[in-house]
């Protein structure tokens, strides 16, 4: 069948294409024995040897024929070809085939019908195309080519077909069932390696203390002209900058989870620079324009630091190779956002399929990490430079809980027995404030919370704020209750200056605790 080119199946107009037979007439069981041969076919170790088998059972009803399974590429008008019965010299040009919208493959993808076409070309007589199915959905495409022979072979049977599709669609799901444990089972070592990294490095970096304790020591020993004074230097030197990335190293693995719910965007964005640079960027020109102060936003160090790493791996990916890399951030003083900006300059090179699909699941990764803190990301690229703007919300406590004079530190107060109200959904603050030695109650609504003013007496609010309407809420309620209102965020969702102004403090989710009995102190001092 070398002669069999895809084009003609591709552009062949679905409506010239002939629909599955009606059948009604055909009884409950399968009507010939292809669907009873292919026992064999579920049996196979193999997507490959299943195409095999299948297309055997199905050349013994309906004569010579060559089957082909494609997987629908998501996001994509693409096929990726999974397995096929021709020889791989055949199908080199077959790996990845475009759906055309009019076709025959796509009319099949939308309604899953069954199709033949006859083809007056090459050793093909006909082709038929059937749906894959998983749980309802259509997740690819069984081709099957019936060769030209004057042995009354090669006759279309679309019931045969459907038969066969129905199977393959059990053999892709386990296939795929298959590929997921396998990659349990990698992602399973890969925790396992890191765990030891992990732990190699919190060692290494205890080893580099004693390295730099020792090397103090020995330089009061010698004159401080010596060579030995100058190799010490460069030990310590050398053992300082080590140490410094080991401990940069284990922020990155830190569970985010166990962080502050803030971080300062200028150390950590530069951490992350330095990280890629160790094995990304190495040898590549790094130039940062950073502000001299801190710029507090509401994102953990460790997302923050997994979105820039994610991004500019991906971005390596495309570049071949990367020659420079600027990193840079913005904030006005009256801002409510920071804009952290990446931008990698390289050749852009036409790349492999890995790594365009590894380079586009980096990529989808730090967008859900992004989205997930409540960051807004965008990456474009033009050839040459991929640039990437991740905008995040400004922390505000510190605006917000002081008030608008000069500061002074607040000295920490005996919270025991204050009465504190919680409201909005539930929550660990109660439970949080009976740490602090507060007596604390829970109300789910501020109509809840006003009745609860008659007998409980509470003296401050802490509203749990889940979306922009509980920050309305908690500036309304504050007025109506006449108490201070400490406005808890959860994880993800900022407070605007304009509202973070109207209340009396703001903290985010995770709680610290002494970030808590802190701000409870200053609100009730």
């Amino acid at each position: 069948m070398k002669d069999w080119s895809w084009t003609t199946m591709v552009e062949l107009p679905a409506d010239q294409a002939q629909q599955e037979p009606d059948a009604s007439c055909v009884p409950g069981s399968c009507p010939c024995s292809c669907l009873r041969s292919m026992v064999r076919v579920i049996d196979a170790v193999s997507t490959e040897q299943a195409v095999l088998e299948a297309q055997a059972a199905l050349g013994d009803v309906t004569g010579k024929v060559l089957l082909s399974v494609y997987r629908r590429v998501a996001g994509e008008d693409l096929l990726d070809l999974l397995a096929t019965g021709h020889d791989p010299g055949e199908t080199l040009t077959r790996i990845r085939v475009p759906i055309v919208a009019a076709s025959m493959l796509g009319a099949v993808l939308t309604d899953s019908v069954v199709r033949w076409a006859t083809v007056d070309e090459g050793d093909v007589s006909a082709v038929g195309v059937a749906a894959l199915h998983d749980q309802g959905q259509t997740i690819g495409l069984v081709i099957a080519e019936s060769a030209r022979d004057g042995s009354g072979v090669g006759k279309p049977s679309a019931v045969c077909l459907r038969c066969v599709a129905a199977v393959m669609s059990v053999v892709t799901l386990r296939a795929r069932v298959d590929e997921a444990r396998g990659i349990l089972l990698l992602l399973a070592r890969y925790r396992s390696v890191a765990e030891l990294s992990v732990q190699v490095t919190h060692d290494f970096n205890n080893m580099m203390q004693g390295v730099l304790g020792n090397a103090a020591l020995a330089k009061m020993d010698v004159p401080e002209d010596s060579p030995l004074a100058v190799s010490m230097a460069a030990i310590e030197e050398s053992a300082t900058r080590a140490s410094v990335l080991a401990r940069k190293m284990l922020n990155f693995a830190r569970d985010s989870a166990k962080g502050a719910a803030t971080c300062d965007a200028v150390k950590v964005a530069s951490d992350a620079l330095d990280l890629a640079g160790t094995l990304y960027l190495k040898g590549v020109t790094v130039t940062k324009e950073l502000p001299g102060h801190a710029v507090p936003v509401r994102m953990t160090d460790n997302d923050l630091e997994n979105v820039l790493v994610l991004l500019i791996k991906s971005g390596v990916l495309r570049l071949k190779p990367v020659t420079g890399v600027q990193l840079s951030i913005t904030s006005g003083p009256m801002s409510e956002r920071a804009e952290i900006r990446l931008e990698l300059y390289g050749v852009t090179q036409a790349i492999s399929t890995e790594d365009g699909t590894e380079a586009e699941l980096l990529a989808s990764a730090a967008q859900a990490v992004a989205t997930r803190s409540g960051a807004s990301l965008d990456v474009t690229s033009v050839p040459g430079v991929t640039s990437i703007v991740l905008t995040v919300a400004k922390e505000v406590a510190q605006q917000s809980s002081f008030s608008s004079g000069p500061t002074q530190p607040v000295q920490e107060m005996n919270l025991r027995g204050t009465r504190v109200l919680v409201v909005g959904k539930p929550s660990p603050l109660v439970m949080l404030l009976g740490a602090t030695g507060c007596t604390a109650q829970a109300s789910l609504t501020w109509e809840g919370a006003a009745q609860d003013m008659a007998y409980f007496a509470p003296r401050v609010v802490l509203a749990v704020i889940g979306d922009s309407s509980d920050l309305d809420a908690a500036v309304e309620g504050r007025g109506r209750l006449g108490l201070p209102v400490i406005v808890i965020c959860q994880h993800g969702v900022g407070c605007p200056a304009d509202k973070a102004s109207s209340v009396d403090g703001v903290l985010g989710l995770p709680l610290d605790l002494d970030d808590l009995r802190h701000m409870l102190t200053r609100v009730l001092h």
